[in-house]
């Protein structure tokens, strides 16, 4: 099915419930083979509920936390952060306490987190330009992508 159908299937679900679109809706709706959004869910169940326990799995490790205490504060953190070392297609998590001990994976653990932050914020700007509010979102976009920026340089500087 095309993206037009599928848009235009969740803004029909959307007006049958006052504008207001929910994921019970949605599923309900694709579990219909003749809905335009059945073919976009995993419907044999063994499958969809390995799926489910990865989602659950990644919600764990990203719910613990750390506390570090460095000479001047104690900060609470994630204590696991995906691993940058492996292929964007693969998963992995390592612990903040290892990555922290090695400043290459450190760099480039920060500069991962703050590739992800850039892209939500990016994301943030087409939904703020819809709403006519994109001066706001350009100017913290532009400092996340100068810190990360710092952050490169920095550690480019340290390694020469």
């Amino acid at each position: 099915m095309t993206t037009i159908a599928v848009r235009e299937r969740l803004q029909l679900l959307a007006d049958k419930n006052g504008g207001l679109l929910t994921p019970d809706a949605v599923v309900a709706d694709a579990a219909n083979k003749n809905s335009p959004l059945h073919a976009q869910f995993e419907w044999d169940d063994d499958k969809a509920a390995e799926s489910y326990r990865i989602e659950q799995a990644r919600a764990l490790i990203r719910s613990i936390r750390i506390v570090v205490t460095t000479k001047t504060t104690v900060v609470s953190s994630v204590a696991y952060v995906r691993d940058p070392r492996i292929p964007a297609a693969e998963q992995g998590y390592i612990s903040v306490l290892k990555v922290r001990t090695d400043k290459d994976l450190a760099r480039d653990a920060l500069v991962d987190e703050f590739s992800r932050a850039a892209g939500v914020l990016r994301r943030a700007r087409e939904l703020a330009v819809a709403l006519d509010l994109a001066g706001e979102v350009d100017a913290v976009i532009n400092e996340v992508e100068m810190v990360r920026t710092k952050i490169i340089a920095s550690v480019q500087q340290r390694s020469n």
